[in-house]
């Protein structure tokens, strides 16, 4: 009579395991498998197995080869889950970076998104048919993906083809990816038409007015109709602006430190380099990131991209705010002058707008108990770094005084600025001597600058990192936020200027 015996297992234990349990016993004459059940014990189901066999050693074995291969696989299941949880518990995965901005913010994403699973390049096409396709709720089964600056959807059987779609690096190799890691980055790869991609080339971001030189709209007959272009710069469709501003701000936090011997740390600038890893431009990216906030369609990509493939995220889909608190805040003291406002700094300028410039001005603040005879602007050409303009506060002509509460006085001077790509605007002061001029400031707008003459002669200006564009409007302005001199952060406002008046968001705390 042949011995029976139980074993038990739960159901999920078993499930996936049926095939090889049948195996095991199919293939040995000398053993039978009498019958499977579900059975109750003490509230609990589960899969009762009675074997029956021949020989009882054998039958033992066989067992519990199947046991070590439950535990195995069970253990193997468990380990792949903790490695796929970091990215998608999203609370955690950003809690080291907590109340922190500018430099430090940046230090701590990038310790969070590197390190992340490198892709071989079949599985990068693969990916890119998932994370692209036309239906993101099925993209399995979806025959088609979207392009990037057309927003067609085309058959994903195309891909590599000389009349379909190939794969873009949205900051280009050009601009200094050198390590497998960076080039295929899924967070910065998207389908786009190959002839309208080919016109892209190595263009940074940016827009360009219809008026002007050589700009072209749409930017290639095929792409989408609010496409742009001119000879350096590249306006994507604006359903896209933000997605492709939060791709770069991705690259650069990601590829911007500890980069290996040869690469480049990436950079977002308003002054682009392929030599140095510079790409922009950052006035326009950061805007675009404000009026496009991300889709449903880009956070599930993000979340796949964590899921499935790189196992990391893009920060800035997450958490937008990110770009402002660390682009936006200036990194390094002023070269020429005082660390921190103290007693009088440059609050607000505007310099250019759609049409004839109109309500051009810069502003000034000033403690009350300082002599503002003690004060001159002093504007910049960022041309030739020769001064063009000076402007002493006390000349009446020019400048009008207001109050701007807290002890301190606003002058406001309506004058023609110069428009750029990169001109300045320095602080003076005489009160450190009666004849030679200490600067305290020297800003400028659209790149450095690099005096050769004036009170800055021999320093470099700092560059704000924002801008006004020829479609900026008259009531646009650049100007400070933020409560307490040592909070103020450059700010674009859209139709908010307030020449004559403290700026919106901003509060001067009384000091000593």
């Amino acid at each position: 009579m042949a011995a029976i015996e139980e074993f038990k297992f739960s159901p999920s234990e078993l499930q996936k395991r049926l095939n090889q349990l049948s195996f095991i016993f199919q293939s040995k004459q000398s053993l039978s498998l009498s019958r499977f059940n579900l059975v109750s014990d003490n509230g609990k189901t589960w899969f009762s197995c009675f074997v029956s066999s021949w020989r009882g050693p054998i039958r033992v074995f066989m067992v519990l080869l199947l046991w070590l291969c439950l535990i195995g696989e069970s253990k193997g299941e468990e380990a792949q889950n903790l490695q796929r949880y970091a990215c998608e518990d999203v609370l955690h995965y950003y809690a080291p970076v907590q109340d922190l901005k500018g430099a430090p913010l940046m230090e701590k994403l990038h310790s969070i998104v590197s390190g992340h699973q490198a892709l071989r390049y079949k599985e990068v096409w693969d990916a890119r048919e998932i994370l692209d396709a036309a239906d993101v709720d099925n993209p399995e089964t979806s025959s088609e993906v979207i392009e990037i600056y057309t927003l067609r959807a085309v058959p994903k059987s195309l891909a590599g083809k000389p009349d379909g779609w190939n794969r873009e690096h949205l900051w280009p190799r050009s601009y200094g990816l050198k390590d497998g890691l960076s080039v295929t980055d899924l967070h910065n790869l998207r389908p786009a038409d190959v002839n309208v991609n080919s016109s892209r080339g190595n263009k940074y971001y940016g827009e360009c007015a219809p008026k002007e030189s050589y700009c072209i709209r749409p930017a290639n007959k095929e792409a989408a109709p609010d496409t742009a272009t001119d000879k350096e710069r590249w306006a994507p469709p604006l359903l896209v602006r933000g997605d492709i501003a939060r791709s770069l701000m991705y690259m650069a936090i990601r590829y911007g430190l500890h980069q290996p011997s040869g690469a480049p740390d990436l950079q977002l600038s308003d002054t682009p380099s392929m030599e140095n890893g510079r790409m922009g431009l950052l006035a326009a990216l950061l805007p675009w990131n404000e009026i496009d906030p991300p889709s449903i369609s880009e956070q599930l990509r993000n979340d796949r991209i964590c899921g499935h493939y790189q196992h990391n995220r893009n920060p800035f889909v997450d958490h937008p705010e990110y770009a402002n608190l660390i682009w936006k805040i200036p990194n390094q003291p002023n070269s020429v002058g005082y660390d921190t406002f103290q007693d009088a700094w440059i609050n607000e300028f505007h310099y250019n707008n759609k049409g004839k410039d109109r309500n051009e001005f810069v502003e000034v603040v000033v403690r009350e108990s300082m002599d503002p005879s003690d004060f001159t602007v002093v504007l910049y050409n960022g041309s030739n770094g020769r001064t063009y303009m000076s402007l002493p506060l006390t000349n009446g002509r020019i400048f009008t005084k207001t109050s701007g509460g807290s002890g301190f006085l606003i002058y406001t001077a309506f004058v023609p600025l110069q428009n750029g790509p990169s001109d300045g605007i320095a602080l003076a002061s005489s009160k450190h001597g009666n004849t030679n001029f200490k600067v305290i400031q020297f800003l400028s707008y659209g790149g450095v600058v690099k005096a050769i003459d004036g009170p800055a002669i021999g320093s470099e200006s700092i560059d704000i990192k924002l801008k006004e564009t020829a479609m900026s409007s008259e009531y646009d302005s650049l100007g400070l936020e933020g409560d307490g001199t040592e909070e103020f952060r450059w700010k674009r406002f859209m139709g908010e200027a307030t020449p004559g008046k403290l700026n919106q968001g901003q509060m001067i705390i009384k000091g000593p």
